[in-house]
């Protein structure tokens, strides 16, 4: 009686291993530079979704932004700006020099972004430069001075004090500001800082630098952020103009 013994040769065992081995490699590569892909792209996403909501803040916040009050530092990394908190149309009495007086009728206030006015707040009257937010001298005339209350349409500055501002506004426009903020761009970050408090991270693996241009009479005051994106070692700029709202 012959037996019939069937299975593999050697051989044939060999070829099977190579096949698979070739087949193991071919897939893990495939999965290597899917997962390789996969990463890349959500980087990506993720510094570009955090670029735009940087975007989206500055905008919101210079938007509305005291005429003229925009700096830039010297090596670009930083813009400071003074955001206001309420505007108002004043009266014929108001304390232009070389008139003072304690307290004046202005128009309703219209308050942004649900402020209230406190005690402190500072009235500005036609800015024209950011370095008239900080005069050399107290005693000269002036063109923000503090305020006590808004009460029934009138300003009350002070302690109740005589004030008067150093020039009219040719539109007769009042700005109530209380705060400085400032953006700065330091290493691969992006900071906010509010007058004198910790800064605050915004947005990390992100540069780039700030320019304004000052407003002319045919047009208002801009900023502009150029963000300075990596992908894969290669420098990608983004540009933002940032537009002021308001006039002085």
């Amino acid at each position: 009686m012959r037996v019939n013994n069937s299975g593999f040769t050697l051989i044939e065992l060999v070829i099977v291993i190579i096949i698979l081995s070739a087949i193991g490699i071919a897939t893990s590569s495939y999965i290597t530079t899917g997962v390789s892909i996969y990463t890349d792209i959500s980087e990506r996403d993720k510094a570009l979704n955090s670029t735009r909501f940087v975007m989206e803040r500055l905008r919101r916040e210079v938007l509305n932004a005291l005429p003229n009050s925009l700096v830039v530092s010297a090596d670009k990394k930083c813009l400071t700006f003074t955001p206001i908190i309420a505007t108002s149309i004043y009266g014929y009495d108001f304390p232009i020099s070389p008139v003072s007086a304690s307290r004046a009728n202005i128009a309703k206030v219209t308050l942004l972004n649900n402020e209230t006015i406190k005690v402190n707040d500072r009235a500005v009257v036609y800015l024209l430069d950011a370095s008239e937010l900080t005069p050399a001298l107290a005693s000269s005339p002036r063109k923000l001075h503090a305020i006590e209350s808004i009460n029934n349409g009138t300003i009350i500055f002070k302690n109740n004090q005589n004030v008067s501002f150093t020039l009219s506004s040719p539109s007769k426009r009042l700005y109530i500001i209380r705060d400085t903020v400032q953006y700065c761009f330091s290493g691969n970050n992006l900071f906010f800082t509010k007058n004198t408090q910790a800064r605050v991270l915004m947005a990390n693996n992100i540069n780039g630098e700030f320019e304004i241009a000052l407003p002319t009479l045919q047009r208002n005051g801009l900023a502009k952020v150029t963000f300075m994106l990596n992908f894969d070692g290669q420098a990608v700029p983004i540009e933002q103009t940032l537009h002021v709202n308001n006039v002085p």
